[in-house]
């Protein structure tokens, strides 16, 4: 759960008590046994309540008072922070919504994606848009705990601080600055009152459980409209000698992330998506057991497509590889694009492609043709996965996601190609993941590079993936 999720955390979710409670009570009983020097706890300004009237803020001395689900399982954290300051020292950083220059805030990520668009609603605020919150840019959060670490030794046993700037950002606010900074001037907002929202939710909400695409709105969420988060950190600035720089301004840093989301749009939909993912893991759990579901099949079918004789032209290249190690890389493949949607992370698929890159360009493949090999993968991919009865629920979900997976690694085969061709001298000084593919047998070899290249950091379950590719190698040779 990413700490300030106002928008997100207000919905119950069992997850909040397993893990800041139940994970908060496992990390503080190991260590007390480690002997460290101070414990910092990530806690949120978005468990303590909205300010009920102008002239409140929230500062180091605000409770976490908020009733719901998220605040509670704050809340019994930082009561068992406390206890355990006895043991050792220990701080609690109460976050403003962290964002970076790509976004990865969720809510904002969904509010720039309806205001720079042509959606019926790209125009429309809750209430007079005056619902406010604060935001913390992640190099301002990262030299916070730096200072934190620095100052230690004479920080008290126990504190709370605030890693937020002061005051507030409105929606009226980020509508204005965002759309100056796409459209050249600011759009003129049509502002809906609250007594209107409220029943379009519900109806929109109510449709969207008919056809299976619920909207980002909803209902619980209207109670909300026009209500603020204010902040003081003048006391968190002094105390730390550390506080948030001006051109980290949301306002400012909107810029960075408008000129992100334009020119790098791929990527900016990568890093948003794995985000709103880590929120929900239900499609992806299921989505990894549909696409395994359909693994062979599809595999099959596809190096059927590459030898079939209509294709003899297109895949010239890949027809003159070994049939098993076609095959083969098109179950890596697979099983990168499977695992990298169920952990919500497409970074594997990346690196898998420079890598790709490399020995597809050394062996004299054309881009065109690499491209051509990606692009049908994803429609026999598509026709097959689609169909599942199991994937009717999360059907765009899954089409979105393959697509962008496939597209991602579309354009690093492009972006390669075109530095290997315009450096072709400096191409020898790039690292070969690759050894040679001369028979089945070398196919051991490759796994373990890879597995040592690119496989360190995942969780067992990709071990687990693994081992089938090691069983399909042994059965095949």
């Amino acid at each position: 759960m990413r700490p300030g999720t106002v928008c997100s955390v207000l919905h119950d979710h069992p997850q909040y008590e397993h893990t800041n409670v139940t994970g908060t009570r496992n990390v503080l009983k190991l260590a007390q046994y480690l002997n460290i020097k101070r414990f910092i706890f990530s806690s949120s300004l978005a468990a303590s309540r909205f300010n009920s009237s102008p002239d409140q803020f929230l500062d180091e001395l605000s409770p976490p008072d908020a009733n719901y689900p998220y605040a509670r399982s704050k809340r019994k954290a930082e009561e068992m922070i406390r206890n355990y300051s006895t043991l050792f020292p220990c701080t609690i950083l109460r976050f403003a919504a962290v964002y970076s220059d790509w976004c990865e805030y969720p809510p904002l990520f969904v509010f720039l994606s309806t205001w720079l668009s042509n959606k019926w609603n790209a125009r429309v605020l809750g209430g007079k848009g005056e619902s406010g919150i604060t935001y913390i840019h992640i190099t301002d959060l990262t030299k916070m705990i730096q200072s934190v670490l620095k100052q230690s030794d004479n920080l008290p046993r126990l504190a709370t601080y605030v890693a937020s700037p002061s005051g507030t950002v409105t929606h009226n606010e980020l509508y204005e600055a965002a759309t100056k900074y796409f459209y050249g001037r600011p759009r003129k907002a049509i502002r809906m009152p609250k007594i209107i929202a409220l029943p379009g939710i519900i109806a929109r909400t109510a449709l969207g459980d008919l056809i299976g695409e619920r909207p980002f709105e909803r209902p619980w969420m209207m109670k909300y409209i026009d209500k603020k988060l204010v902040v003081n950190a003048a006391q968190t600035y002094k105390t730390l000698s550390w506080e948030t720089s001006p051109r980290n301004d949301i306002l400012r840093r909107l810029l960075f992330m408008i000129e992100n989301m334009k020119n790098h749009y791929v990527d900016w939909t990568v890093k948003n998506e794995t985000a709103l993912r880590r929120i929900s893991t239900r499609f992806n759990v299921k989505a990894y057991e549909v696409m395994m579901r359909h693994r062979n099949f599809i595999i099959n079918k596809m190096v059927d497509h590459i030898y079939s004789e209509n294709k003899r032209e297109e895949f010239e290249h890949y027809r003159a590889m070994d049939k098993l190690v076609v095959k083969w890389y098109l179950t890596m493949l697979y099983q990168l694009m499977a695992t990298s949607i169920k952990v919500g992370d497409r970074i594997l698929i990346r690196k898998y492609t420079q890598a790709i890159a490399v020995r597809r360009y050394k062996s004299g493949f054309p881009a065109d043709e690499v491209v051509r090999f990606l692009s049908d993968f994803e429609k026999i991919m598509l026709s097959e996965l689609l169909i599942d009865p199991e994937a009717q629920e999360t059907r765009e979900q899954l089409f979105t996601a393959v697509s962008i997976g496939i597209q991602l690694s579309i354009d690093e085969i492009e972006e390669s190609f075109e530095m290997f061709e315009s450096d072709s001298a400096g191409l020898v000084q790039l690292p070969e993941f690759l050894p040679s593919l001369q028979n089945v047998g070398s196919l051991k070899k490759v796994i373990t590079d890879l597995e040592d290249t690119f496989f360190d950091s995942l969780e067992h379950d990709l071990s687990r993936d693994i081992e089938f590719i090691h069983e399909q190698i042994q059965h095949s040779e």
